[in-house]
């Protein structure tokens, strides 16, 4: 199941039937024992006939009871579970309950007597009530207020009152809703007894809807009472496995017997008892009998991948993956605000309109992530596009058509329903008046939901091991771990605790006790969200078979290990597309993997003792690293080959979006007029530096820059290449550069002002087969890194082979600590100049743009080293035997360390090499 809203999550079951041989539960009718049948041998009775003629005026009198008018069908209606009598909080009367002395709180079970027609299990119903407390000398020490909000769980195929249901009243009176439960704590402020008094209140929804005037809040109170330790231990002996289950249930996602021993004694010390209303009935008060069963609707938006729905607000975001232009619908809640940040760029803000619509024009033409959140609490919306355009969503997604307006099968919704909620499909039909035109048929549109997986993780235990084995050979045991947050308290972290042994000795071990930040995009199907993933790993001493690992209870893990022979990670179509230079897959599934997923010893004892989680996993691009966001998020260095082989200027294509801040080794292209910023600040305020390469005829004639329309600065073009500096007001101003003739090209350092195409600078240096290249860095202790490396093979999409040796490498010990990255000190990176992007290598001798082909490897230095400096040797390859064509002779690389901070870039004038005639 989906996660689901915090006012939408479900209240304790409603009170069990009274066991045979157990006293009655206050409030409930007692069930007589029914007498056990007599066993063979007794003689048998003939039948007294004048039993017969009762039976026959008995048959005869319920037949034309039911045929009375307006008496209900026989057996039209499901038996009760339970029945109680419920207590009516009113608007303009206190419902007074005694508090005694000896209770600690006292728990309130409302429901909502609602009068409707239909069943519609998606509309809220919010209400409210004042809770004042009143001592035993008439003074009234504290008052809370109290908002809920609850649905009606009822069979959509039947009419009410005749199909499942959840709670209703025993005689008519329309639907009642879900049961919600508020604990009062009494014990510090009415610690020698006294009152409650509860008051009807109008209240609003998480949704904007306020509390109808035809409600009807119904109560049950009941007192907490304590047990003592001799009473604790043999209550919960006499509890049977389904009573430990559900009591465990309404506490914790947590089985009871995964509890912790103090909440387990925590859970079992209290009892209730029923608190009776103070006065007269139909005086002071009013009561009525409700029915009740164990049965609740699924929430509309909790039926995971492929749901019309998806939740969204403050803490939690969907991600959409999509390829190019897209109008997006989205709907929900009227009056709810969305903000949707289309791939890096800032988000922006929209209102849904008074039937729940939205529609964003995501203008973006390059490959990227859409991520949509809301402001408030979280509310269900669903999105949707034009059928033409739902190819440009990436994934393995089912795209269904759009739902009409109040949901498929309920009669009467929509807007133009009474109380109707549900939103209506944007580009849906109005009815049309009598008499009118008919409009032509709208568009079809979609759905493009988000692109959810399921991946089971193991629940860890203090006392019992998750064990996993280590086959022969194997030198790594990778722990994927995260953790459970609870979801109304408003946590941004959890701790999760890791503990491995393989051995009884104290030094046979290693522990690892981790912060972990809460995910916006991933949840557990029981309701918790979840953590960031950590990826922890474990070298147990050689000849060690198994590893036992427990944990904290909150704490979930995968077991993993590296796949032998697999350097890469090959994704799955349709997700083998080109991403920008920074960015990788998150969640997306793939055809070969560097890691592998390991079973446990002991799986099957786990999962028949539910010792697992389902973990609800959204596919989306993210920078490379953990996560990260911004490049506050995810330092790095750009590393400086030792004796200054030649450099040239890499322009590699990228896209900036509008509001999105300009990284400072961007340049916007000015083939034809463009809206750029100025800045108003910093160094380059009120400046603008055009860079431009002539035709060749263009030689001896004039090159000119306009700012909104002005020429604000030119020169003779002597040579191909040149630079203009330009005095420029800040502000968006419209640049454009004339007299550089067919095939020409320029380009500004000012970011485009309404967002658009950009080229990212690099610096790359030359590789050959006679002349290796050496980069020299240090290592901290505990630091991982990434060597990046773009290779270019000018001119062409060429392979290339670079071998790499990392000097000095040697794994240290790690046997009795975690660590996270392993590193492999010596290897081949072998690619395509071409599979990352097409780019430019500013400073050749061609005339040839975006030809130049670039490729991306990465060398991984891991924590399993000891700290220090760290030389890293680059040789290119010739071919292999056997391979088809010629390699590259020459590639030119560029080298950025991810992991380390580095110092402000230099953003002034630098020498280059110039190699044009």
């Amino acid at each position: 199941m989906k996660r689901r809203a915090p006012t939408d999550r479900e209240a304790p079951a409603p009170p069990r039937p009274v066991r045979p041989g157990s006293p009655a539960r206050p409030g409930s009718p007692a069930r007589p024992a029914r007498p056990a049948p007599a066993r063979g041998g007794a003689p048998r009775r003939a039948v007294n006939p004048r039993w017969l003629i009762v039976m026959a005026v008995l048959g005869v009198t319920a037949l034309a009871l039911a045929t009375l008018p307006g008496a209900p069908p026989l057996g039209s209606a499901l038996p009760a579970e339970d029945e109680i009598l419920a207590y009516h909080i009113d608007l303009d009367r206190d419902l007074v309950i005694k508090v005694p002395a000896e209770i600690d709180a006292v728990e309130v079970t409302t429901w909502a007597g609602v009068k409707a027609d239909a069943c519609d299990s998606s509309r809220r119903y919010p209400y409210g009530f004042i809770a004042a407390f009143v001592d035993e000398r008439g003074k009234e020490v504290a008052r809370h207020e109290i908002d809920l909000e609850s649905r009606v769980s009822c069979d959509p195929d039947r009419p009410l009152g005749e199909g499942e249901y959840a709670a209703r009243l025993d005689r008519g009176g329309g639907a009642v809703t879900d049961p919600r439960s508020t604990l009062l704590i009494t014990h510090d402020v009415l610690p020698h007894g006294g009152q409650v008094r509860l008051r009807a209140k109008p209240a609003v929804g998480s949704d904007g809807a306020r509390a109808s005037a035809d409600l009807t809040i119904l109560s049950r109170l009941e007192g907490r009472y304590q047990r003592g330790e001799a009473s604790r231990a043999l209550f919960e002996q006499s509890l049977d496995a389904e009573e430990r289950r559900n009591m465990g249930r309404r506490v914790s996602a947590l089985g009871f017997a995964d509890l912790p021993e103090p909440a387990r004694k925590t859970l079992l010390r209290g009892w209730a008892r029923r608190l009776e209303a103070s006065g007269r009935e139909g005086i002071d008060y009013e009561m009525s009998r409700l029915l009740l069963r164990r049965f609740r609707m699924p929430f509309p938006r909790a039926e995971g991948r492929g749901a019309s729905e998806f939740t969204i607000g403050e803490r939690h975001a969907a991600a959409l993956n999509f390829r190019g232009p897209v109008s997006l619908d989205i709907e929900g809640p009227p009056g709810r605000t969305v903000r949707v940040a289309d791939g890096a760029s800032a988000p922006a803000s929209v209102t849904l309109d008074a039937h729940g619509r939205a529609t964003v024009q995501l203008s973006r033409e390059d490959i990227r992530t859409a991520v949509i959140d809301g402001v408030g609490p979280d509310f269900g919306v669903r999105f949707a596009a034009p059928e033409a355009q739902v190819t440009q969503q990436i994934g393995e997604i089912v795209h269904p058509a759009m739902p009409p307006p109040g949901g498929a099968g309920a009669p009467g919704a929509g807007p133009a329903a009474a109380g109707a909620e549900e939103p209506a499909a944007a580009g849906a039909e109005e009815p049309a008046a009598a008499g009118a035109a008919l409009e032509p048929a709208a568009p079809a549109r979609l759905q493009t939901p988000p692109d959810v997986r399921i991946v089971r993780y193991l629940a860890l235990n203090p006392t019992e091991p998750v064990i996993a084995r280590m086959a022969p050979g194997q030198e790594i045991l990778g722990l994927l771990i995260r953790t459970e947050i609870e979801t109304s308290g408003g946590a941004e972290q959890g701790e999760a605790t890791v503990v491995a042994r393989w051995g009884p000795g104290p030094a046979e071990r290693a522990e690892l006790k981790v912060t972990l930040p809460r995910s916006r995009f991933e949840w557990w199907n029981d309701g918790f969200d979840a953590s960031e993933p950590r990826l922890a790993l474990l070298r147990p001493p050689a000849g060690v078979e198994r590893v036992e690992i427990t944990g904290d209870v909150r704490t979930r893990m995968r077991l993993r290990t590296i796949e032998p022979g697999v350097n890469e990670t090959l994704y799955r179509l349709p997700y083998r597309v080109p991403l920008r230079e920074d960015e990788t897959w998150r969640y997306a599934p793939f055809d070969v993997s560097t890691w592998t997923d390991v079973r446990a010893a002991n799986l099957d004892e786990l999962e028949r003792n539910e010792r697992f989680s389902d973990l609800r996993e959204q596919v989306r691009i993210e920078r490379s690293g953990e996560g990260a966001k911004s490049d506050a998020d995810r330092p790095e260095r750009i590393l400086m080959p030792e004796h200054a082989p030649v450099r040239r200027r890499l322009l590699m294509p990228a896209w900036q979006s509008a509001g999105e801040p300009s990284p400072g080794d961007a340049w916007t292209p000015l083939l034809v007029a463009k809206d750029v910023r100025v800045d108003g600040q910093g160094a380059r305020a009120g400046q603008l530096s055009v860079i431009y390469r002539a035709a060749r005829g263009e030689l001896g004639k004039e090159v000119a820059v306009r700012v909104d329309g002005e020429v604000a600065a030119s020169e003779p073009i002597v040579a191909l290449s040149g630079t203009l500096r330009v005095e420029a007001p800040p502000g968006a101003r419209e640049v454009e550069v004339e007299g550089l003739g067919e095939g020409g090209v320029a380009y500004t350092d000012a970011p485009p002002a309404n967002g658009g195409a950009i080229v990212r600078r690099r610096d790359v240096f030359e590789l050959t087969r006679g002349r290796p290249m050496t980069y020299r860095f240090k290592q901290a202790p505990g630091e991982t890194l990434h060597l990046v490396l773009f290779v270019v093979t000018p001119g062409e999409n060429a392979d290339y082979r670079i071998r790499y040796r990392i000097e000095g490498a040697r794994p240290a010990s790690r046997e009795a600590a975690f660590f996270r990255r392993v590193t492999i000190p010596e290897g081949v990176l072998a690619g395509r100049g071409g599979d990352l992007t097409r780019a430019t290598l500013w400073e050749a001798a061609t005339d040839r743009r975006g030809a130049d082909g670039v490729g991306r490897g990465v060398i991984r230095l891991g924590d399993d080293l000891a700290p220090g400096e760290r030389v890293v040797r680059l040789s290119l390859l010739g071919p292999q035997a056997g391979d088809v064509g010629e390699t590259a002779r020459d590639v030119w690389v560029g080298a950025v360390l991810v992991g380390q901070e580095g110092p402000r870039r230099d953003d002034g004038p630098r020498l280059w090499v110039e190699d044009d005639p």
